[in-house]
């Protein structure tokens, strides 16, 4: 038997109604840290304190009902499955089957990446903040909103290529989230579009609309291809829905590029 369940690539550990473990084979004891020489290997002794009446509750109350969790050791993924066993007269308790799942996890973890993430600049995407803002919203929770958009980008891709274009994209991103707080969240939203969820304290977004401005340069005619940040804010004390904030925060946005248009970036095409 330890020949084929090692062959498997399977844990397995007995244990009994009080959590002490009768039976585990090598893997079992590679995995979880079971040790041979010792008298006293329970399983209790893996879990918290208020885990455990809940752990010798479902020892002692015989279901059919199998229970899983997945637990890291380390650097490993450590799946274990617990079938509750009765065999009258002999033992009543569970069964422990194990299995290393790291590869199987990293690949999910990757997966969830690649749907949260976005891959030119590192930061959330849009699909993403629609998740978390519905959970705001759900908890009533309050918030602030800032929507970012980088002046003159399509002249920058026109004149001097989309390789410039996706550096001064990175640059953007890398100066937004260094202009907010461990608190806060930085989306990419769109191609030039950045949002960062936030405080709905007036105070707090001044505070980030200053650091943004403060990195923002102004484009010359030896100098074009400089990034500059337009930016509107707004909370959820100005409206009922997501959709009422992220359009006034938009409008505050347009009126901060048009001053832009207006003054410092006559020399850019207006997008």
């Amino acid at each position: 038997m330890d020949t084929i369940l090692s062959e498997l690539k399977i844990g397995l550990t007995l244990v009994d109604n009080t959590g002490n473990i009768i039976y585990f084979n090598q893997l079992a004891a590679e995995l979880l840290g079971w040790d041979y020489n010792s008298p006293d290997n329970n399983i209790l002794s893996c879990h918290k304190k208020e885990n455990k009446d809940k752990l010798l509750t479902k020892l002692n109350q015989f279901t059919n009902k199998e229970w899983h969790n997945v637990i890291r050791i380390q650097d490993k993924f450590i799946e274990n499955v617990i079938a509750p066993v009765n065999i009258q007269d002999k033992l009543t308790g569970a069964m422990i089957i194990t299995k290393n799942v790291t590869e199987r996890e990293q690949s999910l973890e990757r997966l969830k990446n690649i749907a949260e993430i976005d891959s030119l600049t590192g930061l959330y995407n849009r699909n993403l903040f629609n998740e978390i803002i519905h959970s705001y919203i759900a908890e009533s929770k309050p918030y602030g909103i800032v929507f970012l958009d980088i002046s003159g980008l399509k002249y920058i891709n026109d004149h001097f290529g989309h390789e410039e274009g996706d550096r001064i994209i990175i640059r953007a991103a890398t100066i937004i989230q260094n202009s907010v707080r461990n608190t806060d969240l930085v989306f990419r939203f769109g191609g030039d579009e950045f949002l960062i969820l936030t405080s709905n304290q007036i105070s707090v977004l001044k505070m980030i609309e200053n650091r943004i401005k403060s990195k923002n340069t102004i484009p010359t005619a030896e100098k074009s291809a400089v990034l500059n940040l337009s930016l509107g804010f707004a909370t959820s004390n100005e409206g009922k829905d997501i959709e009422t904030i992220l359009s006034l925060a938009d409008q505050r946005m347009y009126k901060d590029k048009e001053n832009f248009y207006r003054n410092e970036g006559k020399l850019l095409k207006r997008i």
